[in-house]
C-alpha cells in the first residue's frame, strides 16, 4: 500500500488572503479614524488670541482652521483666555462660541466699546451651527447694540449742534450783517438740541 502524503500548496494563499483581509480591515478603521479626526475641533488660547483648530485627514492632530469663519478670536480686554477646549463637530464648537462670544460682547458694551462688541456680535453671527434659541438671543444682542449706538449717535448730534450754537452767538455778538439770520439759526438749533436731550 503506498504511503499517503498530505497535500501543499494551499496554506499559501490561504495566509495571502488572510493577511490582505487583514491589510484591509486596517486600512478601512484607518480611513473611518481619520474621517471623525477630520470632523473633531479644538479650541486653544495663543498670543492673546482664542484659535480654532480642525482634525487633520489622519487618525490624530489638528491644525489652525483655514475657514474664515474660524479664523484666530483677539481677546477682548480683560477677558481671560478660556482653557482648551474640545469638540466632536461643527455644531458643538459652534455653539460654544456664540455663548463665548456673546457674552464678551455683553461685557464691552457695558464698558462703553461697542466697535468691539459690534464685531465680535458679527462674528458670532457667521456660525452656521446656532440653535433657533441662540439666533434669538443674537437678534436681541444686535438691537441692543443697534439702541446704543443709536444714543451715542444722539448724544454726539446734541454736542455739534450746541457748538453750532456757540458759533452762531459769536456772529449775533459781532453784529455783522449776518448777525439777524445767525440770531434766527441759533433759536431754531437750540430747539432741536433740547429735544436731542434726554428729560431731566
Amino acid at each position: 500500500m503506498a504511503d499517503e502524503t498530505p497535500k501543499k500548496g494551499g496554506g499559501g494563499l490561504q495566509r495571502a488572503v488572510l493577511w490582505l483581509v487583514i491589510a484591509a480591515l486596517l486600512g478601512t478603521v484607518w480611513w473611518l479614524a481619520s474621517e471623525r479626526n477630520e470632523r473633531h475641533f479644538r479650541v486653544v488660547a495663543e498670543n492673546s488670541q482664542l484659535v480654532i483648530e480642525r482634525g487633520r485627514f489622519f487618525p490624530t492632530g489638528s491644525t489652525a482652521s483655514t475657514d474664515k469663519i474660524y479664523a484666530p478670536i483677539p481677546l477682548p480686554t480683560g477677558e481671560k483666555a478660556p482653557g482648551e477646549m474640545e469638540f466632536d463637530d461643527q455644531n458643538a464648537v459652534d455653539r460654544w462660541l456664540f455663548d463665548t462670544l456673546s457674552a464678551w460682547a455683553r461685557e464691552t458694551a457695558k464698558k462703553g466699546d461697542t466697535h468691539t462688541a459690534a464685531a465680535l456680535v458679527d462674528r458670532a453671527s457667521a456660525l452656521p451651527g446656532l440653535t433657533g434659541a441662540q439666533n434669538g438671543q443674537l437678534a436681541q444682542l444686535k438691537a441692543d447694540l443697534a439702541w446704543d449706538d443709536a444714543s451715542t449717535d444722539v448724544q454726539q448730534a446734541a454736542q455739534l449742534l450746541d457748538a453750532a450754537v456757540r458759533n452762531l452767538q459769536s456772529v449775533v455778538a459781532g453784529k455783522g450783517p449776518r448777525a439777524l439770520d445767525a440770531a434766527k439759526e441759533s433759536e431754531r438749533l437750540r430747539g432741536i438740541s433740547q429735544s436731542l436731550k434726554p428729560p431731566k
